[in-house]
């Protein structure tokens, strides 16, 4: 039994070639009573469950064919999906999981996170998090016909992408801020690798929060997409060409 993490798919109904990929990530590379940890921005806008919605179900009928082989989904929620709920998950026929996952791996155990907890240190962002979290203006915001909730997600989502970072994804997470988050959270769970996504920037990077630590950062899904396998030989992170693959 392998288990496999992605993060930053951002599916959206206007994006059937990541439906596509998403739906083959599991036909390809998933087999037999294999796991799927999905850590975060599964989707590109998330304002909740519409069981009407075309786009909806058919995320939910790949991922209950791939149930039927005995592959497990877990959900992880991002700043994109923060407001998937256990029984919006079960609807997809996902497990959701807590904000920090630890798990054993041959190599050390790995803490598993979306990746925007390394961004609590910054003001702005912790102002975000917290105003997101708050489980009175969740209740709310749900409470409006899904029609008005998604019309709210498309409009901050417009405005997020126009919006020009100073510094690139690669300067923050080599941040002194970064370090330090990143360095707490092993030590606090007791592991000597964090997996996580967010950033848009895969790579490697050996004794990125103190000696003998690994970071596997995972990729966005686009001309590429990048998971981690973990299995019983083996903690190792990919990247593969979505055309030539998919």
């Amino acid at each position: 039994m392998s288990t496999y993490i992605i993060a930053d798919l951002h599916l959206a109904e206007n994006q059937p070639v990541l439906i596509n990929a998403f739906s083959n990530f599991y036909e390809k590379i998933t087999y037999l009573n294999d796991r799927v940890i999905i850590a975060g921005d599964m989707f590109d806008v998330f304002v909740g469950v519409d069981d009407k919605s075309n786009f909806h179900q058919k995320i939910r009928r790949i991922i209950e064919k791939a149930s039927q082989r005995g592959v497990t989904t877990l959900f992880q929620r991002g700043n994109r999906d923060f407001l998937m709920t256990e029984s919006m998950a079960n609807f997809f026929g996902m497990k959701l999981i807590g904000n920090y996952y630890s798990m054993p791996t041959v190599n050390g155990h790995a803490l598993i996170i979306h990746g925007d907890q390394l961004c609590l240190a910054d003001r702005k962002f912790k102002s975000f998090h917290l105003f997101s979290k708050n489980p009175i203006i969740q209740y709310i915001f749900l409470a409006l016909p899904y029609s008005w909730r998604l019309a709210i997600g498309k409009k901050v989502r417009a405005k997020s992408q126009k919006k020009k970072h100073t510094q690139t994804s690669q300067k923050i997470l080599a941040s002194e801020k970064v370090q330090k988050v990143g360095t707490a959270l092993l030590e606090n769970s007791k592991c000597t690798i964090l997996i996580h996504g967010h950033f848009h920037v895969y790579g490697a990077q050996k004794d990125a929060f103190g000696e003998n630590t690994y970071r596997l950062g995972l990729g966005d899904w686009g001309s590429r997409y990048s998971y981690v396998k973990i299995d019983h030989n083996e903690t190792k992170l990919i990247q593969r060409s979505m055309e030539k693959n998919f």
